[in-house]
């Protein structure tokens, strides 16, 4: 079994399609979850902010961590890894929290929503994966 999906000339890592449908799976679910709070109305705003900078972390990471591989291979292809995707997540969570403080978002309310946003991510991913496995 291959672990990637040829369609034409491109090739996508199962991955790939399993993050961006659980992505989009947590961003309706969440729509349609809470109820229409400042914590909501937050979470809404800043949420494909906070996937784009995890993604750039990830892709960009491998300057701090591998830099030796910049000469060697194209960009295009580089990851930084587990932990480039840790990097990207401390950096979401510090941007989360600047702009909490910015928007004076109470902490309980914030806590609740980024417990609630981890939980429907996770389950959308395992869910996701699940199907996408069984039916590739």
């Amino acid at each position: 079994m291959y672990d990637a999906l040829q369609v034409g000339p491109f090739t996508i890592q199962y991955f790939w399609i399993i993050s961006i449908s659980s992505f989009i799976a947590t961003y309706f679910i969440l729509d349609g979850l809470l109820k229409e709070t400042t914590a909501k109305k937050f979470m809404k705003q800043h949420f494909w902010t906070v996937v784009f900078i995890i993604f750039i972390t990830y892709k960009f990471s491998v300057v701090l961590f591998y830099p030796q591989l910049l000469l060697s291979n194209r960009w295009l292809f580089l990851t930084g890894g587990n932990n480039g995707i840790y990097l990207g997540l401390c950096l979401s969570l510090i941007f989360l929290l600047r702009n909490m403080v910015r928007e004076r978002i109470v902490f309980k309310h914030f806590v609740c929503g980024l417990i609630i946003l981890t939980t429907v991510f996770l389950g959308a991913f395992s869910l996701v994966k699940f199907i996408v496995l069984s039916v590739m």
